[in-house]
């Protein structure tokens, strides 16, 4: 006779009767520790979860409330392209071009409560538009404006949703007058934020952010948004967009560019990424047409 009981302390063993001693033997099968069911959230894992350009967790842009597994580093890079065209919305000569081009590189740890990142650019740039300009053709290589950034992450899930909040400072490093046609400025800024994201079906997901930029010089304070949705069309791949814009003020002195990328999720830990970025409104001093990246996400 064969009987299967279970003993204290999570152990099972089994149990037979042997005539000849008239007793019972017991076998134990080892201890048994059930482990409780993984909690998964409202924003379940997908290829979409990777580092933005300011080094925390989002789209291409727009920082989004998706959370990482905690206690470990993420380090991401990123390579964007584009052909110099426009200053505050007025095109260059026929006759005149520039570009830019920018390597990313970001490191990000993410706690138990809380995501803290640094991203530093370096840049190569090329323009001649001496009519625009006032004789200026040049070219450069060099350190670009370094980005601190924290985002919280503890904020608990609500039915289909989950906010989250933080900052993002950039500070002047390097030589920044030298990368202005890159992008850079020559004053600090500190960038507040709030976001939410939406679980729309099993398949897709949409985020808002919202918040403003504080110039340490006061001239270039202004209001951003981001609005962007995600699909994942298989496993491992999702199709992103987003709509990136910034407010200086009045008169027209605003930013649009409309984002449109891929990611593919090779393995659970590693990101690919590739976007194109399409400018629709610009105000700023060295503006663009079209940018292309890509890039890379990988979980330490």
């Amino acid at each position: 006779m064969l009987l299967a009981i279970m003993l204290p302390g999570s152990a099972i063993g089994a149990v037979q009767y042997n005539p000849a001693f008239s007793d019972y033997e017991i076998y134990s099968l080892g201890d048994y520790s059930p482990k409780p069911a993984r909690k998964v959230g409202v924003l379940k894992p997908s290829s979409r979860n990777a580092l933005n350009s300011d080094g925390l967790g989002g789209f291409f842009v727009g920082t989004t409330a998706d959370k990482f597994e905690p206690d470990q580093i993420i380090l991401s890079s990123r390579y964007k392209y584009h052909k110099l065209s426009s200053t505050h919305g007025t095109s260059f000569h026929s006759t005149e071009k520039g570009s830019v081009s920018t390597f990313e590189s970001s490191v990000n740890w993410a706690g138990k409560w809380a995501e803290w990142s640094a991203t530093v650019p370096v840049h190569d740039w090329d323009l001649s538009a001496p009519r625009t300009f006032g004789g200026y053709a040049d070219s450069n290589t060099g350190l670009g404006n370094m980005r601190l950034g924290w985002k919280a992450t503890y904020l608990r899930d609500h039915s289909y949703y989950r906010f989250a909040y933080g900052a993002v400072t950039t500070i002047t490093t390097g030589n920044p007058d030298s990368m202005l046609p890159a992008g850079s400025k020559n004053s600090d800024e500190l960038k507040l934020f709030g976001c939410v994201t939406t679980s729309e079906t099993d398949r897709a997901t949409g985020n808002l952010e919202l918040g403003t930029v504080i110039d340490s010089e006061g001239e270039d304070d202004r209001f951003i948004y981001r609005m962007g949705m995600s699909y994942e069309a298989t496993e491992h791949v999702s199709v992103i967009g987003e709509i990136a814009g910034e407010v200086l003020g009045g008169d027209d002195k605003d930013t649009l560019d409309m984002v449109l990328g891929i990611r593919l999720a090779p393995t659970s830990t590693f990101r690919i990424e590739f976007a194109w970025y399409r400018n629709l409104r610009t105000y700023r001093l060295y503006g663009w047409d079209d940018q292309l990246q890509a890039g890379y996400t990988l979980q330490w």
